[in-house]
Formats: C-alpha cells, structure tokens, sequence
C-alpha cells in the first residue's frame, strides 16, 4: 500500500486549495445554491473539458426511442414537450466562453413542425425523417450554438405517436430521464424539476476532498496496479499517463436477461452479507472479472450521480460522478469472502463519492501520480421508465439507442427495468475485445449469480475453473 509522502501531500493541499475547496465547511454551511449567473457546475465544467479535447465525438450523446399509444396524441405529446424545454434553463441554453469559464447563455426554445401534423423537431437534425434513431443520435453536438437536447416526434401511420430524445451529457445524464419522462408522459412540467438527492453540501469541501484524495493514494491510485485484461502494468510514465488515456472506439452489446428466481435469491443473499442489491451486483461484476481474467488486484470504476440538493434536473444538466474502487482478492479464501471484501470495498469508496473525480485527478496528478489504471467499468442502473407513472390504461415505452460508440473496452451493467427484472448488459469495444470474449465474461456473471447463495462457500479459485 502506498503512503503518501509529506511532499505530495503538500502538492495535493496546493491544488486542492487552487480549485477553492480548501476550507472544511463550517457545521452551519448554508445550502447550496445554483449559480445565477449561468456558470457551470463542477461536473459540468468537467464535461466541458472533455468535450472540448473531441467536439467532434459523439460518445458523450444519448438517446431513448419512445413510443406512446393510446390515449396519448402527438399534439399531446408536443405540447408536454414545449412545457418541459420551456421551464428548463439547462435545454435552453447554449454554452458561451469568456477567457476560460464557460458558462450558460439562454437561446430559443422553439420547435417546429417540419411535416405539419405528422412531425415536430426540436434543436439540430440534420438527418432525413426516415433516418434511424442511431444515426440521429451519433451526430455531435456543437455545444457553443446548439443547445443540448434533440427531438423528434412522429405521428406514424398506425396513430402511435414516436419519441427520439437525444442529449449530450452536459445536459444531463441517465438519472435526469425519470422526471423528464414523468413530465413527458404526465403533461406537466412541474414534474421536470425533480428534487436533488441528499447529498451534504459539506461533503464537497476540503476536509472531504482531502480525505478523498488520501483515500484514493492508499487503494485505486497506489503504485503496481496492473491493467485487468491484459494483466500488464502501464507502459506510460506518470507524466505521459495524463495525456494516454483509453479513449473511445467501435462498440457492441451484448444482452441476456437474468432469471427472477435468481435475482430473488440475489436480493435475499445480499441481507445475509450485509449489502444493498447495488452494492452486491457491483462485487458479482469484479467476481466476473476474477474469473475471466484470473486478475485478483484491480480497478474498476463505477459511476455515481452527485446531485446536490439545490441542483434540480431544469437548473442543473450533468452531475455525474465516477468512484474509482480497487479489489484485492484472497485466493486463499471462498467466493463468500471474496464477495464480503468486494462489498467492504464498494461501500468504503462510496464514503467518497461525493468529491468530483476531477477534483481527485488534479490533486493526483499535481502531487506526481498517474491517471487511473482501469480498464472496465461497471453500472447498477434503472431502466428509462422504472419509477414513472404511466396513467391507466395508457402506453408507454422506452429504449435506450446505442450508437456504436464506447469508451471503456468492457463496461458490465446489471439493469432493474419496470417489472423489476434484472438485465445484464456487456457493452465492449470491438477493437479491444472480441464477441467470443464478451460471451466469455456474460458466461461467467451468469454461471456466478446463478450459483449464489450455494457457492459461496466453496474456494474462490474454483470461479476459474471453467475459463482459466
């Protein structure tokens, strides 16, 4: 384990204190308030950074299909749309640089029947009506005089009214779709505002930036970490690190369905080792990865929202968060072990999660440390519709669009949709790893929580039994 040095630890402080968050919050901190003058949130500024590295990328869209049946109409429709672009300042707005602080200045917010009755557009499409929801969706974004949102709504010929929503992640990320798709569905645009989690404004000040930063030496940012996939240990200096990251490429889906008697026992086993749901299908990702890979010290980052309590959905666009976490296995031990230590870990990086990633990066990479050495990625998520109203009798659906793009070679994700089933999805870079590799690693999650709470007693070592 790495200690971190009086020296770094002075780097660390210096830049931390540059980034104004040097001060622990006083017990009587004030709120936080969503800035007036239409500056960026620190997320925000960070997606900003990164858009402008690639404006050309579409990596950082997505998208949902929707479709409505009776009893919506697409006046219906289109009218809740206006409502919901109406009341945002976030979908109104574009992004204006002066120096260097971006920030939001309003722009019209104005749609427009393109085929009258038939089809209503909403921000930049340049793609023909008939053009599928995949190449929509891959167009970028000109952030400085676009604002962030597309739509396109169809009438079709059966009287179901479509829905394409495209956003790039400045306007918002995943956790932004319920109340939109509530106001959406609803037909009031009140229920756009959604409310802030509770996140403690003192949690993004120094005394926890410091701790985060401290946190991170001792366990995802220490020396010796070795690439998963490939078992190898960076190539790249510190220094070089910074400007070497993964990138993006081509991508696929791969996409099984769980089984309910398995997600039940799940849940339940879950009590038994004390962890949430999320917390033990994050622990069965980094077990999956042990077993394909056979790696038993490892990085993978888990996304986190990091919404504040001031910072509703129409005031504030992306507040995403990743929390790097670092599991180490005893290969001496059982899978139970394996999964109370994987489950140890998630919960001792989420003490964390509320200091922006970037803020963690500056400091690390100020003090002579290295940009994270992971490779995989892995997410517990809702479906699109999980949690919105949908009134009697009506029709709703929702898919997310995938566009081919990704950033991490393997990303594994355990999505609950409205039923309460549990979907697996391994999204992989293509020019990284094969089919026959994704269909390796789906294996492995499947064989692993199907054999859940009955294995857990058997060696570790014998998840590589089948793969090694």
């Amino acid at each position: 384990m790495s200690i971190l040095s009086d020296a770094q630890r002075d780097l660390m402080r210096q830049r931390l204190a540059a980034a104004g968050i040097e001060a622990p919050a006083e017990p009587d901190a004030a709120p936080e308030s969503v800035a007036a003058d239409g500056s960026l949130g620190i997320a925000e500024r960070r997606m900003w950074k990164i858009y402008e590295i690639d404006p050309e990328s579409d990596s950082h869209n997505f998208a949902v299909a929707l479709t409505f049946g009776a009893p919506y109409t697409i006046e219906q429709i289109v009218t809740s749309t206006e409502r919901t672009i109406a009341s945002s300042r976030v979908v109104g707005s574009v992004i204006e640089v002066s120096g260097d602080a971006p920030r939001r200045v309003p722009a019209p917010r104005e749609g427009r029947w393109t085929v009258p009755g038939r089809v209503w557009e909403f921000g930049d499409i340049a793609a023909d009506v008939a053009a599928s929801p995949q190449l929509v969706a891959q167009a970028p974004f000109e952030l400085t005089r676009e604002q962030p949102w597309r739509v396109r709504i169809r009438r079709l010929d059966d009287g179901t009214v479509s829905m394409l929503l495209v956003i790039h992640h400045i306007g918002g990320d995943e956790t932004i779709l319920p109340p939109v798709l509530t106001a959406l569905v609803s037909g009031e645009a009140a229920s756009w505002s959604g409310g802030g989690t509770a996140v403690d404004p003192s949690a993004r000040t120094g005394a926890h930036a410091d701790a985060a930063v401290r946190h991170a030496w001792a366990t995802w940012a220490a020396e010796g970490i070795r690439y998963p996939l490939s078992g190898e240990l960076p190539s790249t200096t510190p220094e070089e690190s910074w400007v070497s990251v993964m990138g993006e490429g081509r991508g696929a889906l791969l996409h099984r369905r769980l089984s309910d008697d398995v997600v039940a026992r799940l849940i339940a086993f879950a009590r038994e080792v004390d962890a949430t749901p999320n917390s033990l299908f994050v622990a069965v990702s980094a077990l999956t990865v042990y077993a394909v890979t056979g790696a038993d010290d490892f990085v993978i980052l888990v996304p986190a929202d990091n919404r504040g309590p001031a910072e509703t959905v129409d005031e504030v666009g992306y507040s995403g968060n990743i929390v790097p976490m670092r599991f180490r296995f005893g290969l001496a031990g059982t899978v139970g072990d394996a999964l109370r230590s994987a489950v140890a870990t998630v919960f001792e990086a989420m003490e964390h999660s509320s200091v922006d990633y970037g803020t963690v990066l500056t400091a690390l990479r100020g003090a002579g440390g290295r940009f994270p050495v992971a490779e995989i990625m892995t997410l517990v998520k809702n479906a699109p519709l999980r949690g919105v109203p949908i009134p009697a009798g009506a029709h709703v659906t929702c898919e997310t669009v995938f566009k081919d793009v990704v950033h991490y070679p393997l990303s594994i994700s355990f999505e609950f949709d409205e039923h309460d089933a549990v979907h697996l999805e391994l999204e992989y870079r293509t020019d990284v790893l094969d089919e026959r590799y994704a269909e390796r690693v789906a294996d492995a999650a499947e064989r692993l929580t199907a054999g859940l709470p009955d294995t857990a007693d058997t060696p570790l070592t014998s998840l590589r039994a089948v793969d090694a």
